[in-house]
């Protein structure tokens, strides 16, 4: 049976403070016990090398701990897609406030916001089609994504077109 995480906490920590009673015992052991301040000031720095890794072990096995598919653990097509969903959606986010602080004009942040909605789209599709769990072959997924493309495309011809019609109404 696996130790739980606060007897690990504890069994680390418990090594620390036996690194550290060992180091000063060997600094104390090389004075031949004679403690003056120059003695002090060494083991003062060794416990600081000693709380310096000991911190550093922590943040590497708390990095190492986080299911976010980083430190080369393989995710699989699910959390790779649902990985790019959040991603778009935080660039999606980042034009809209980019366009309102003024840092992107309205068109170019469009065109920014047009192209991130339609990949999110697309692969909240893909989501829900792998949710559904029906696979598809290669061909499938190719014949999915030009027809999804195709949409898209039409859908800002339309959006485009519509747009130009207004400016003609609106200037006669």
């Amino acid at each position: 049976m696996a130790p739980s995480v606060e007897a690990m906490r504890w069994m680390r920590l418990g090594g620390a403070v036996v690194v550290l009673l060992a180091g000063w015992t060997f600094i104390a052991w090389n004075n031949r016990f004679h403690i003056t301040a120059p003695t002090v000031v060494v083991m003062l720095a060794y416990f600081a090398v000693v709380a310096l890794v000991y911190n550093l072990w922590r943040v590497g096995a708390a990095a190492a701990e986080l299911d976010d598919g980083y430190w080369g653990q393989p995710l699989g097509a699910a959390a790779e897609l649902a990985r790019e969903k959040k991603a778009l959606l935080k660039a999606i986010k980042e034009a809209e406030f980019d366009r309102d602080m003024g840092k992107l004009s309205a068109g170019e942040a469009d065109q920014r916001i047009g192209v991130y909605r339609s990949r999110a789209i697309e692969v909240i599709k893909e989501l829900d089609r792998l949710a559904g769990g029906d696979a598809a072959s290669v061909r499938e997924k190719i014949e999915r994504e030009v027809k999804a493309r195709v949409e898209v495309a039409a859908k800002a011809a339309r959006k485009k077109k519509d747009k130009k019609a207004k400016k003609a109404e609106a200037a006669s």
